[in-house]
């Protein structure tokens, strides 16, 4: 069976997820344990939960969404033509994008915990992009301005796939955003030089 190609507008979201990874890995990789869990505050999540709070998430949000561009192959509807969401869904994803101007209250079960570890939350985050990607490629085959779904926090708004695919990397690059607030606050516990012991 033949794959259908990859759209120029569906391979930049896939080359948006990449380039959000290896924000990850530059911005988390270097950082110890303690670093990365430390708050500002009670309320203000870390580096490593805005990590777990994507892995989270993405998994998530996308749940059911490869099913409902299934369900549209099966209708023959037409092959992708471009990414159009509603002016609603044009705004939602201005909303996610950096730097944060709304706020939303994250449902309990997506509040990510207070200490993770680097190596197994960076492995979680790029795990949860898995399913994105293959939503992605699928979406190649229809027109992801006619398929429309619920969206899962509100379930009386209906939108576009193309606003589900849009929505993924602009709520990445939020969080990722506001982990690099984090270590560039003046508080952020950088680790001490170390020096050589004298010898004797």
């Amino acid at each position: 069976m033949a794959v259908t190609p990859v759209p120029a507008q569906l391979q930049n979201l896939l080359d948006q997820i990449d380039a959000c990874e290896r924000d990850a890995r530059a911005l988390a990789g270097d950082l110890t344990d303690a670093q990365l869990n430390w708050q500002p505050g009670d309320t203000a999540w870390s580096v490593g939960q805005c990590l777990e709070h994507l892995a989270l998430i993405n998994v998530f949000y996308l749940k059911g969404m490869d099913a409902a561009v299934q369900a549209a192959v099966q209708r023959g509807t037409s092959a992708f033509r471009d990414l159009a969401p509603t002016v609603l869904g044009r705004w939602f994803v201005a909303q996610m994008e950096p730097p944060v101007r709304l706020k939303v209250q994250t449902l309990a079960s997506l509040v990510p915990p207070s200490a993770v570890s680097r190596d197994q939350v960076q492995q979680r985050y790029e795990a949860s992009h898995e399913a994105y990607r293959d939503l992605v490629k699928a979406c190649a085959e229809v027109d992801v301005n006619q398929v429309i779904v619920r969206n899962p926090f509100y379930r009386l708004i209906r939108m576009r796939m193309a606003t589900v695919v849009l929505v993924i990397p602009a709520h990445d690059r939020r969080h990722l955003w506001q982990a690099r607030q984090l270590v560039a606050d003046p508080r952020f516990p950088h680790e001490s030089p170390v020096t050589a012991s004298p010898r004797g």
